[in-house]
């Protein structure tokens, strides 16, 4: 098994400004393809994003600030 990066994809926002919202799954905790990781908020929008990989949520590297796209957030231990 092997860690996945969480990056943050394009989101088609045109604010330059996206922020950090929160983590809808805690460290430790088990997470499936496609269910929802984390919000980011930019312009009054809140957008939910959804794991990209199945796995164990590993860790967070942020909790809070500005993002951009690419910027990796945590880590999945996929299997």
């Amino acid at each position: 098994m092997s860690a996945v990066p969480i990056k943050l994809p394009p989101l088609g926002m045109k604010s330059e400004e996206i922020h950090f919202g929160a983590w809808l799954a805690g460290v430790g905790e088990r997470v499936l393809s496609g269910q929802e990781l984390y919000e980011v908020e930019a312009d009054k929008a809140t957008v939910v994003v959804d794991a990209e990989a199945t796995g164990v949520l590993e860790s967070v590297l942020v909790t809070e600030g500005l993002l951009h796209e690419g910027d990796i957030l945590g880590y999945i231990h996929a299997g």
